[in-house]
């Protein structure tokens, strides 16, 4: 990258997919066959799902989790683009900071520009399906946290998402329940300051399943 940049052939994200194998070959330790394998990698990520893709974008606080939760919250770039500032604090985990930040890369001309010239040059930020509303815990947002005895935190995740909840890696005056095991730590005191719901791996089933208890 520091070789692109400084022989003037990239500076900017979307310069990198305007890039030919002659430009490339001529750069130190930069061979036919690398040149090659390079090229073949930023064509693949001409199709990036809608969350990878703002990550990508470099834009301050979305890192994984938050673009992910950006992504299901408005599915697409384009409704994503002509969201209000507010419409993004009503994303789980996106707080006041967070969606002043994101609104201003959002709307900015020279960040619409580059999206722009993305675009123009085949990435497609692939829309993201959105959680379907009539699951059992549709607009619920869940915090995971210590070990669980009977499943991983990741198969928890795939329960909740696949139930229309959401997962967040932070508590907040946002979060509907924690889900705590064993070692559940500061996220489980900070649930309580908050007044936050607390389940266990039994509770959160029942929950799941929407049964009584």
């Amino acid at each position: 990258v520091d070789q692109l940049v400084s022989a003037g052939l990239i500076s900017r994200p979307s310069d990198l997919y305007h890039l030919t194998a002659a430009q490339l070959s001529g750069l130190d330790r930069m061979g036919d066959l690398s040149a090659a394998n390079l090229l073949r990698a930023i064509d693949d990520s001409r199709s990036r799902p809608l969350d990878r893709a703002l990550m990508a974008l470099g834009i301050h606080h979305v890192g994984e989790t938050t673009a992910r939760d950006i992504a299901r919250h408005f599915g697409t770039l384009d409704a994503l683009l002509s969201a209000a500032e507010a419409d993004l604090t009503a994303v789980p985990g996106v707080g006041a900071a967070g969606a002043a930040s994101i609104t201003r890369f959002l709307q900015s001309p020279a960040s619409r520009a580059e999206i722009q010239r993305l675009r123009d040059a085949g990435v497609r930020f692939a829309d993201v399906a959105r959680p379907a509303s009539a699951g059992t815990l549709a607009g619920k947002t869940f915090v995971i946290t210590g070990t669980l005895p009977g499943m991983s935190r990741e198969e928890a995740k795939a329960k909740i998402e696949a139930a229309g909840g959401k997962t967040s890696g932070s508590v907040s005056k946002k979060t509907d329940y924690l889900l705590a095991g064993d070692e559940a730590g500061s996220k489980l005191q900070k649930a309580r300051e908050l007044g936050v719901a607390v389940l266990d791996e039994a509770q959160f089933l029942t929950l799941l399943t929407g049964t009584p208890s």
